[in-house]
């Protein structure tokens, strides 16, 4: 599985919707479930899948698709 299919999988479990709404436009005005505990849970199930530690004291500024992929590339995982 690749790292972007990695990373959809992951998103779509811990907010509990369809792998195929984890789009880039996906954020925390367009679903729901992803509310600051949730985001905690997705930064948790990212370090898990990919082996990595993210830092913890920007959270709230990756709270968007293409900024989790951007915190990934920081981490030399591709996306």
């Amino acid at each position: 599985m690749e790292n972007g299919q990695k990373l959809r999988s992951v998103i779509s479990t811990v907010l509990g919707i369809p792998e195929d709404r984890v789009t880039d436009d996906l954020s925390p005005d367009t679903v729901d479930t992803w509310d600051s505990l949730n985001h905690i849970n997705i930064i948790s199930a990212l370090e898990q899948e990919f082996g990595i530690t993210l830092a913890t004291d920007n959270l709230a500024d990756s709270m968007s698709i293409p900024k989790l992929k951007n915190l990934l590339t920081q981490h030399n995982v591709e996306v």
